[in-house]
Formats: C-alpha cells, sequence, structure tokens
C-alpha cells in the first residue's frame, strides 16, 4: 500500500473489502450489507419510523424506504401501527430478523478476527479505542454529535 494513500482511502477500502466479505454470507440470506444496519439498529431501538433511520444513518428517505421494503419482504422486520399517531407505522424485527442477527454477528466477530489476525493483542485494543476517538473527531468536524452511534472513551 502507498505510503501516502489518505486515510479517507484507506477508511474506504477496508469498507469496501468488509461489504464484498460481508455480502458473501448475507447475500444467499436475502440481505445485503447495506441493510444490515438497519437490523443493527432495530436491534437495540424497536419501534422507530423510518425517518429515524434516515436521520441516524444520514441517508434520503427514498434510500430507506426501498431498504424497509426489501426487508419486510423478506421477512426480517416487520411495521406496525404507532398508537396514537395518524399513518404512524414502527419498525419492528421479526423472529427470523432477530435470529439473522445473530448469525450476522458471528460472521462478524469472525471478519474482524482475521482482519486484526496481523496485530498483537495489546495493539487491537489499540486500534480499537484509537478509531474510536478518530470517529468521534469526524463527527466534531462536521457539526455533529455522537448520538447513539458513539461510545465514550
Amino acid at each position: 500500500m502507498h505510503p501516502d494513500l489518505p486515510l479517507g482511502a484507506i477508511f474506504s477500502l477496508i469498507h469496501r473489502n468488509h461489504s464484498i466479505a460481508l455480502n458473501r454470507h448475507l447475500v444467499p440470506r436475502g440481505l445485503a450489507a447495506g441493510q444490515f444496519p438497519i437490523l443493527m439498529y432495530l436491534s437495540r431501538k424497536e419501534g422507530v419510523m423510518q425517518e429515524t433511520l434516515a436521520r441516524f444513518f444520514y441517508l434520503d428517505k427514498a434510500t430507506v424506504a426501498r431498504a424497509v421494503r426489501r426487508l419486510e419482504r423478506g421477512g426480517f422486520i416487520s411495521r406496525r401501527k404507532i398508537p396514537g399517531k395518524r399513518r404512524a407505522w414502527g419498525l419492528f424485527l421479526t423472529e427470523k430478523g432477530r435470529g439473522t442477527i445473530a448469525e450476522i454477528l458471528g460472521i462478524e466477530a469472525e471478519w474482524e478476527e482475521e482482519l486484526l489476525s496481523v496485530l498483537a493483542r495489546e495493539d487491537r485494543n489499540l486500534v480499537r479505542d484509537l478509531l474510536g476517538v478518530l470517529a468521534r473527531q469526524s463527527m466534531h468536524l462536521i457539526g455533529e454529535g455522537c448520538g447513539d452511534g458513539c461510545t465514550g472513551g
């Protein structure tokens, strides 16, 4: 790898390769890597509306609507009317969705272990901590708070 490669390009390369590896496991299940974050979000907070997902992931509403439609057709999530709100529908995981998350988290852990296997154990934690610092700083630089997506540190 070229030593002058910008940090953003390095992050992009890792992200792209992660998506390729993840899709090898997701596509046979009827999913794509881009849909998995929505499942993960719902595993932490069910009943949210699509607009909440669009804001959290910085995506336009149409992109989220397509992903939600595919997840619903695939039986991973369901929509339920939110009591007391006109025309408002909350998103919930189905049993299939919950089971898929558990499977994919195992695959994610394996990928991460393989990726980090070139580092000493103590360096793995350091890399994770430093990337967390950079993630928080990147949010600060664009004038955003961490919201639900960042951890302390």
